[in-house]
């Protein structure tokens, strides 16, 4: 098993204690960190890497991702002016969606990983939607995941709005996944709804009896992004979109529950009860308009966090998270700590999934590491930290770590052609955006 040594590194756990330590050695076996201290640590390495006082993050996780809308960047606006957040589903995501074939698909899950993996996002947790390129979608998610040395957590949105057929067919893939994946260390199948709203008794219903036959298995779905999920959930008798899915009995410890923004009380005890996660997405949430979660669903829930397809850099979302919360409080009063939700929540989410520790650069854990180029202008020390983290480390990272190998070097794309990649997106996205022009 290969031996590496990390010397003059200053590393930062920001909800760790010591949050901080300078001129750290980390040693590394396989992909496994062994050690972290200001000593040297004994003993030979196959490779020693002398990082000249730059500074290192845990690599960062996407709690909640949608790679393909990777070619949306700059797409053309809709002709109608979507009024509502419905009608931003119709004129735009849902058609881009319906758009999406092997090719262009292929193209969102490379160019929208190495967007991620530039900004120091190691570990992602996905919602895909390609109604006409459904089956073996999950599974080249997954191998484009790992030829870049990522964690990758799949599942395929289930919905009734493309027909029974793409209903059965999307079902089946994530079915498919789970029995593919389930005992693989990088890869975390989920169940994918699309939403409360868009599926029907008769649907909610198959999927519950299609469980059944896993042994282990965990929904991913959007839950109150908008008021109109939880007023068809009252059409439809119940008394919230939360209390409809565990009518169905869909709601466990592994499920992931994306959004919640307009979720009562109720609630956020029903999703204590099954232990359940829920991720927040402010920057999505911000451009569609349609509100903004609670402090109390985020604390009590302990929410982790997620871009929601707006973008690949986790610090970006932490800092337009509570530069948005900021924007609607008062003087004094009470905000979200985006550094926990971060650096705590993130990692406790996604080690449950994948049943490994992720997220710290502490003995034990996978060794991903995002190392910037870094002279801070003033000092830093525990105390310091928060303002470092998001008014600091504005750039992308020089190097980026995954499973004890360097997957971008003086910010060089080691095993593959960055220019490549771009340039295929680039052509794949002139043949998208013909469905919208």
């Amino acid at each position: 098993m290969k031996k590496t040594l990390l010397k003059n590194l200053h590393v930062i756990n920001p909800c760790s204690d010591p949050a901080f330590i300078e001129n750290a050695f980390v040693a590394i076996s396989g992909e496994t960190i062994e050690s972290v201290d200001s000593s040297e640590p004994s003993g030979t390495f196959d490779e020693v890497f002398d990082l000249d006082g730059k500074v290192a993050l845990p690599g960062m996780i996407n709690a909640h991702h949608h790679l393909y809308s990777a070619l949306a960047v700059g797409m053309p606006l809709p002709k109608g002016n979507p009024t509502n957040f419905t009608e931003i589903l119709q004129e735009v995501w849902w058609k881009m969606d319906l758009a999406l074939d092997r090719d262009s698909t292929q193209a969102c899950f490379e160019s929208g990983l190495l967007d991620s993996l530039k900004a120091g996002t190691t570990t992602f947790i996905d919602h895909h939607c390609s109604p006409s390129f459904i089956e073996g979608s999950l599974s080249l998610l997954a191998e484009t995941g790992e030829k870049f040395g990522l964690n990758s957590s799949v599942a395929f949105e289930i919905t009734d709005r493309n027909g029974t057929e793409k209903f059965e067919a999307s079902l089946q893939e994530n079915i498919n996944a789970v029995r593919k994946f389930s005992d693989h260390p990088n890869v975390h199948p989920l169940i994918g709804l699309h939403a409360s709203f868009t599926l029907s008794e008769d649907s909610l219903r198959k999927i519950r009896t299609a469980l059944d036959s896993l042994k282990s298995w965990g929904i991913h779905i959007h839950v109150s992004e908008d008021k109109a999920d939880e007023e068809d959930a009252l059409k439809k008798s119940y008394g919230s979109v939360l209390e409809r899915l565990d009518k169905f009995d869909l709601l466990n410890e592994n499920a992931l529950i994306i959004h919640g923004l307009h979720i009562k009380d109720s609630d956020v005890d029903l999703l204590q009860k099954h232990k359940a996660q829920i991720v927040h997405n402010p920057s999505s949430n911000a451009n569609n308009r349609v509100g903004m979660s609670s402090n109390n669903t985020i604390k009590q829930l302990k929410s982790g966090l997620g871009t929601d397809g707006m973008q690949g850099s986790m610090l970006r979302e932490g800092k337009e998270g509570m530069l948005i919360r900021s924007s609607h409080l008062g003087g004094g009063e009470d905000s979200v700590n985006y550094l926990q939700l971060l650096f705590e929540n993130n990692p406790t989410i996604a080690s449950k999934l994948f049943g490994k520790k992720l997220g710290y650069i502490l003995p034990e854990y996978q060794a991903d590491l995002a190392i910037f180029d870094y002279a801070p202008r003033t000092p830093i020390s525990d105390a310091t930290i928060f303002g470092h983290v998001f008014f600091g480390l504005s750039g992308l990272p020089c190097d980026v770590m995954t499973r004890g190998e360097f997957r971008i070097r003086d910010y060089q794309l080691q095993n593959f052609s960055e220019q490549e990649i771009k340039a295929n997106a680039v052509t794949q996205a002139k043949k998208l955006w013909v469905h919208f022009l």
